[in-house]
């Protein structure tokens, strides 16, 4: 009896941990900006067409009527002829995901930052890819060359069997390294070409802050959820189970009382004899 009060008391114990954990996480999301309006000073985002580099933008918003700023904002995503690449939509929070024509990417910006009070924080992250976008291109050039040149060479009839098996297999090695250089600078112009700019919205003063007993509640309820799931998701193997232990045990059944029956009729005979 000891032994279980005090595994129950363990269990109790981790959920308590547990549902602090989330509070704890949850107003960290809520408080998560230190400038009230980084807009103010904000620096102008100057494209360099000589260079490849790669914008990612990053903002918290936070406003009562929120979803009425999104809407505007997308609206003007869709000026700039930007798009949603994800969305992931809450009760009171989205997360949004846009790509922004690096043309644009500026005016997209100065647009959120022109709305007073509405970022809770901002960030604004680059990355030069010029080194490694040059060496990919250099790169690919040489193999197309190559490539052109071997295929010239199978144009000679005087080459043999052996000789045109070999150019076709350095061909073939060429393609699988020019496909793999074509996907990376995609890549790399895909990320170029298109800024990213991500955007946590949050709805402000329209929610209550969950309770611990709230969600020590929750965490119970998930719990024996999650134990009747399991149990559904092991009925069938258990009745498949049960079916086939009926089975064996019948089979066993029935071979032992064959046996017993065969030694009766052998214990008579020997008695008759």
């Amino acid at each position: 009896m000891k032994k279980i009060a005090k595994v129950l008391l363990l269990f109790l114990f981790c959920l308590t941990l547990f549902a602090c954990g989330k509070k704890a996480s949850y107003n960290g999301a809520d408080k998560g900006g230190v400038n009230s309006n980084p807009a103010s000073d904000s620096a102008k985002i100057v494209v360099d067409d000589d260079r490849k580099i790669i914008y990612n933008v990053s903002y918290v918003l936070e406003a009562k009527d929120i979803k009425s700023y999104q809407k505007k904002i997308e609206g003007k995503l869709n000026e700039l002829t930007g798009y949603i690449e994800t969305l992931d939509t809450r009760t009171y929070y989205s997360t949004c995901v846009y790509r922004v024509p690096k043309a644009n990417l500026d005016t997209f910006v100065q647009y959120i930052d022109s709305f007073d009070g509405l970022t809770n924080d901002k960030s604004i992250k680059t990355e030069d890819i010029s080194s490694s976008y040059n060496s990919y291109q250099a790169r690919k050039e040489v193999l197309e060359a190559s490539r052109t040149s071997y295929v010239k060479m199978l144009e000679d009839d005087t080459l043999s069997v052996h000789d045109i098996i070999e150019i076709n297999d350095k061909i073939e090695k060429i393609d699988v390294e020019l496909r793999e250089i074509y996907l990376q600078l995609d890549t790399y112009g895909s990320l170029v070409d298109y800024s990213t700019v991500t955007v946590h919205y949050y709805e402000k003063g329209e929610y209550s802050e969950p309770t611990f007993f709230s969600e020590y509640a929750e965490y119970i309820s998930d719990f024996f959820i999650t134990i009747g799931k399991v149990i559904l998701y092991l009925l069938p193997f258990a009745a498949i189970g049960g079916v086939a232990a009926v089975i064996t045990i019948a089979s066993i059944k029935h071979h032992n009382k064959k046996k017993r029956e065969n030694n009766e009729n052998k214990n008579n005979d020997n008695k008759e004899e």
